[in-house]
Parts: C-alpha cells; structure tokens; sequence
C-alpha cells in the first residue's frame, strides 16, 4: 500500500470535527441573540415619557393662564397643558379641529345640554375676537404649574381659562 493509504482518516481526541464547530458556532449565536433580545427587553421598560417631570407634562412653550373652576376657585398659573399638548383638539361640528393656545385669548367652559353627556362644550376666544365652540371630552385633563404646586383638573371641572401674553 502506498503511505497515502495509510493516513489516519479520524481527528486525534480534542480537536473539532467542521460538524463540532458549526454546532458550538450555533450555540453561541444562538445565546448572543438571546441576550441581545433580553437587553432590548429590559431596557425598554423603564424610563418613561420624557416629558414628564415629576407627573406634570411640560410644554416648550411657558403659557401663563389665570384658571378658574366650576366652584369659582381661581388660580394663576404657568405651564398650561391639555393632556400634554399646547392646543386644544375638539369636535367643532362634525369636524375635528386643532386650536393652538397661542391663538387663544379666553375659554369658557359649560356643560353640553344632552343631561349626562361624555363632553364639555369649550367656548374658545381667539386672539382676533373670533369665538368658536369645540365639544371636549369630559375626562381629558388640563396640567399646570402653581406658585404652591402642580395643578391637574379635568375639563369638566373647568368654568374659565384666560390666556395672558
């Protein structure tokens, strides 16, 4: 027999076979994804929105609003936001429409006439004199900062907002 024959075709112990490697390689691939998944995971659940401070949202915008509730209670305040927005979305109609609080001089609130209705009627005074009427829903929430705290009110507990410069 020629020595070419005679070459051992068995790896000696300890060294991997291509089939061992790709196995091992699999694994670790495997893992990585695992632990990679996991990380995104638990590093998504914390944090929260970042435009919280403390539980009261915080516009760019400082819009200084005397606020007045249905009980005659009246407040000074900064900060003013509707659910965390510097406007006011409402049904005007059958339309749907956006009034930015820069362009708000006075709103006044009352109830709807339909008895135990799920919106407030918002009265809102723009800057020109024009006033428009938007349907509010009850439970969305107005937020501001006071001289002795935050302020949170729901709509439906408003009487008046007046916006100044």
């Amino acid at each position: 027999m020629s020595p070419i024959y005679q070459l051992k075709t068995s790896l000696p112990q300890g060294i991997p076979t291509m089939n061992g490697i790709w196995k091992r390689r699999l694994t670790i691939i495997t893992r990585l994804i695992f632990t990679l998944a996991t990380a995104l995971f638990v590093g998504g659940m914390g944090g929260g929105d970042e435009n919280h401070n403390g539980g009261l949202p915080l516009p760019e915008k400082n819009f200084v609003v005397g606020i007045t509730d249905r009980t005659g209670m009246q407040t000074e305040s900064s900060r003013l936001t509707w659910e965390g927005k510097v406007n006011f979305r409402g049904k005007y109609g059958e339309a749907t429409v956006s009034v930015p609080f820069a362009k708000i001089r006075q709103v006044d609130f009352r109830q709807a006439n339909t008895g135990t209705s799920d919106y407030t009627i918002a009265t809102v005074t723009l800057n020109s004199g024009q006033q428009l009427d938007l349907s509010l829903e009850n439970q969305s929430n107005v937020y501001a900062e006071t001289p002795f705290g935050e302020l949170e009110i729901s709509v439906a507990d408003l009487r008046q907002l007046d916006f100044s410069e």
